[in-house]
This record gives C-alpha cells, structure tokens and sequence, in this order.
C-alpha cells in the first residue's frame, strides 16, 4: 500500500513539474539532498515523520530544513506537504518512483555497468548509444568497478543482463566443455 501511496505523490510531482517545464534531474538532485540530510539525522527525520508533534511545529522545522537547503519553490512546497500529510516515511520511495516516472516521461531508461576498469566518457557514451538503437530509447548508465569480471563490461538494462565480460565468456566455454 505505501508503495501505491508514494507512486501517487510522486507522479503528482512528475505532473506538476511538467506543467512548469521544470527540470527532473534537478528536483530528483533536490529530493536525494533532502533524503540524504534526514538519513544523516534520524532525530530530525523522526521529529517531521511523528503524527504526535503537533503539525504546526513539523511545519516549521519543515520550513527550515528546505530553506537551509535551498530547494527550488516547486520542490520545497512538495516536501513541506509530506511534511504536513504525515507522508514524510514515503520520502524514499517516492525518491523512487520519481526518477521511474521522471525517465518514462523522458523517454530514457537507466541501466547499470559493470567494468574491471574505468570507461572513459568516449566509451560510455559509444556503449549508451548501441543500447539505445537496441531499445529505442535515451539510455543513461551508471558505471559499477568491479575486478572480478577481469576485463569487458556486463550491463543491466530494464531487467535484462548483456554479459560481454571475458568472466562470463570463460563461464560460457567451461559449461559447453562440461556439456561434452
């Protein structure tokens, strides 16, 4: 259910945003700075998240964290809602949900790589590109290191794992010699 609830919010944001040419990556940068100054003071989260603190002083402490934050008036208005709606526990989820919203809005879908060493942006433009003439979409990559595949890169894409490492290649051989 909260999942369902924290989907909503977020594509009331998603909406609104849109209806204001506003940009995503910015709110979701603004949202993740809010979500990343509460997980780093759980007394505060906890004071704007308790329905027993009464609802004017959530408000005001509410107040302070997204000025101090400097949060966009469209950003700084939603957080203060989920302050007010006792919604601030979905904060995480509807983090989320926003950026799947945000990138089916976009038309794009995010994928994550694996690599034993560093891609330059060269590369990782030329790999985000083949993906996209794969999926018929903007594809944004995330780069993970990871030595253990040795060399080449795996990428996670919508669900789907492209394993062109050369540990997964050595897996591919050892299974066909086990086969006979």
């Amino acid at each position: 259910m909260s999942r369902v609830l924290a989907r909503r919010y977020a594509k009331a944001l998603v909406e609104n945003l849109t209806e204001h040419k506003e940009d995503f990556e910015k709110a979701l940068a603004q949202l993740r700075k809010v979500l990343d100054v509460l997980k780093a003071n759980p007394r505060l989260y906890r004071y704007l998240s308790q329905p027993v603190v009464p609802r004017r002083d959530r408000l005001e402490m509410g107040k302070v964290l997204v000025e101090d934050l400097k949060l966009s008036p469209r950003i700084r208005n939603f957080v203060l809602i989920l302050v007010e709606k006792e919604r601030m526990p979905l904060l995480e989820v509807i983090v989320e949900e926003f950026r799947k919203l945000a990138d089916e809005a976009l038309g794009q879908v995010r994928g994550r790589v694996r690599t034993a060493m560093p891609l330059s942006s060269r590369d990782l433009e030329a790999l985000s590109k083949s993906f996209q003439e794969l999926v018929g979409k903007r594809v944004v990559l995330e780069v993970e290191e990871d030595p253990s595949i040795i060399g080449g890169v795996v990428t996670l894409l919508g669900g789907v794992v492209f394993d062109g490492s050369i540990k997964g290649n050595l897996e591919q051989i050892r299974e066909k010699l086990i086969e006979g």
